[in-house]
């Protein structure tokens, strides 16, 4: 009797990529802070909103095996983090809802859209209408098109975003504290956008501890005696015992790309 082996679709980790081997170090460090994305609705047909991009603040995560996470790393880059789905889960992580023109999702976005736009000019109670626009806001966090186009680098390139199995981290932003959404204007002002993220940095950030990480992803080979040392010196928490375990939860993307 043979027994079948089935391929996950799935991971059993919360991936998240970064282009520098020193943002990992902060991540380490630090723990994770969350920073404005710019977001393009384009899966809206609502004229006066077909071309709305707002930028929320986040942390971004793929749950993608490693044995198919080959574009995601060239398109994010060559260094990550990968911690236990059950700490996501404790976190409060939550899965974005994909969409398209045209689609019943889209067009039930659509109708909330419009109907907290109808209630909120006939609202005559602040807080009520403050409380409803926050609602909408929150919901519109966790959606992104199916596909289409994403800045990366200052750039505009074209992804199909499903392949992505994104789940977002964003802080409960209290208005005392930090702004909930930055505008393009506001997102393209570069020093607006740089105290923006501190703002929202230095009062919300996503913890994690050190035996919650499955994985560390680094370019290469060349990389993983210097990436050891400066885990020995990079934080209190990180005891001998701790350093042992994760050296070996060191991974390269050479060995992602040719092993997996």
């Amino acid at each position: 009797m043979t027994t079948k082996i089935s391929e996950n679709l799935s991971s059993n980790t919360f991936f998240h990529f970064t282009k520098s081997i020193e943002n990992l170090m902060d991540i380490l460090g630090t723990t994770f802070e969350p920073r404005y994305c710019l977001e393009k609705m384009d899966y809206l047909t609502i004229t006066s909103l077909d071309d709305l991009e707002m930028a929320y603040p986040m942390v971004c995560f793929c749950d993608i095996p490693l044995s198919k996470i080959k574009q995601h790393i060239g398109v994010y880059g060559n260094y990550g983090i990968g911690l236990r789905k059950s700490w996501g889960y404790q976190q409060n992580l939550s899965p974005i809802i994909y969409t398209r023109k045209n689609a019943r999702t889209s067009k039930n976005i659509e109708h909330m859209i419009s109907w907290s736009f109808n209630r909120l000019e006939n609202q005559k109670n602040e807080e009520d209408s403050e409380e409803l626009k926050e609602f909408v806001s929150d919901f519109i966090m966790f959606t992104k098109p199916y596909s289409g186009k994403m800045y990366r680098d200052g750039k505009l390139i074209k992804r199909r975003f499903y392949d992505e199995r994104e789940w977002r981290w964003i802080p409960e932003i209290s208005k005392k504290f930090a702004v909930r959404h930055l505008t393009k204007e506001e997102y393209s002002n570069d020093d607006f956008k740089k105290n923006a993220n501190q703002n929202v940095a230095l009062h919300y950030k996503l913890r994690f501890m050190p035996d919650e990480i499955n994985y560390l992803i680094i370019n290469d080979e060349s990389e993983i005696d210097n990436f050891i040392e400066r885990l020995e010196n990079i934080n209190k928490h990180f005891d001998p015992r701790t350093i042992k375990r994760l050296t070996s939860r060191i991974i390269t993307k050479e060995q992602i790309l040719h092993d997996f």
